[in-house]
């Protein structure tokens, strides 16, 4: 799929805010004392009239090994490497208040693969990410929310390596997240995703689940851990190791640690490592990211 002139203007335009948030207050005298009702929120994981979040995230990767579809594993060729730089932009707005919230990402990516022979880099944009979050339920301190999100390509893999498929894809997920009191009154919090993604016309489908817990270690100081998994099948299983994501037949986990500081209620930054723990038919990597988490209002 080639980029369409009228994508990213559309995009820009769904993420206006259009809707004024609601400053409809009631105030009643008890003891000379003006209080202002105030409306509970639905669902903190969500955005509210009047609020847009922002993420920006950036991460390095490198790799010189895979394991193969026996669990082998295999230095690349001539002392070859793999290794990109991944900016992104998260954006979630409210549609209709916190029970539907629009969602967006755009990514880039800085792809080279080099050996003793050759060095091949490739830079474009990736898949835009645009989709719909929705409230489902709320359960004391934790809630449910599904999302379904597609992914139009903004380029075009006529460069190795390539930044992507190529194709259109849709993908459903369920969200869980919440906070448990076992470990505190509120200075943690967790988030399970788990999706399927389809890429059009035929494959891959992909499996995807996330298992985050983030602890306070201090008032301003938050100790993030992940657990990230990708189950992508097709009937395409050769392995590129040139041109990692055409690859369209593996199995990966990776794990990651962050140490995040909160300067203000509205703007947390995040710094911290990641690495593969399983592989079959896909690259044993590692690396590092940093991401921000900002909120206005």
């Amino acid at each position: 799929m080639k980029t369409n002139n009228f994508i990213l203007p559309l995009f820009i335009l769904c993420f206006i805010h259009l809707n004024a948030q609601d400053k409809n207050a009631a105030t009643n005298k008890v003891k000379s004392d003006s209080i202002e009702n105030v409306k509970e929120r639905i669902n903190p994981w969500q955005q509210t009239s009047g609020e847009i979040l922002l993420s920006p995230y950036v991460s390095r990767y490198i790799a010189t090994s895979y394991r193969n579809s026996v669990g082998d594993k295999i230095r690349f060729n001539k002392d070859g490497k793999f290794s990109n730089y991944n900016p992104r932009l998260f954006i979630a707005a409210p549609l209709f208040g916190e029970k539907v919230n629009i969602i967006g990402s755009i990514p880039f990516f800085t792809n080279t693969y080099e050996d003793n022979n050759v060095s091949n880099t490739n830079s474009d944009l990736g898949d835009i990410e645009l989709g719909l979050k929705f409230h489902l339920a709320k359960f004391k301190d934790n809630y449910l929310m599904a999302s379904l999100i597609s992914y139009i390509p903004l380029y075009s893999n006529n460069a190795t390596p390539f930044v992507g498929y190529d194709l259109f894809a849709l993908e459903t997920r369920v969200i869980f997240a919440g906070t448990l009191k076992l470990l505190g009154e509120y200075n943690n919090f967790h988030k399970i995703e788990v999706g399927l993604r389809y890429f059009f016309p035929e494959d891959p489908v992909q499996f995807r689940f996330l298992i985050s817990e983030g602890y306070n270690l201090s008032k301003k100081t938050i100790l993030l851990g992940e657990i990230e998994g990708m189950f992508s099948g097709s009937d395409r299983d050769e392995f590129f190791r040139n041109n990692l994501q055409a690859v369209a037949d593996f199995k990966m986990i990776k794990a990651s640690l962050n140490l995040g500081y909160e300067f203000s209620n509205n703007f947390t930054l995040y710094g911290g490592l990641f690495s593969d723990v399983y592989n079959s038919n896909s690259a044993i990597g590692r690396g590092f990211q940093t991401f921000a988490v900002i909120r206005l209002d």
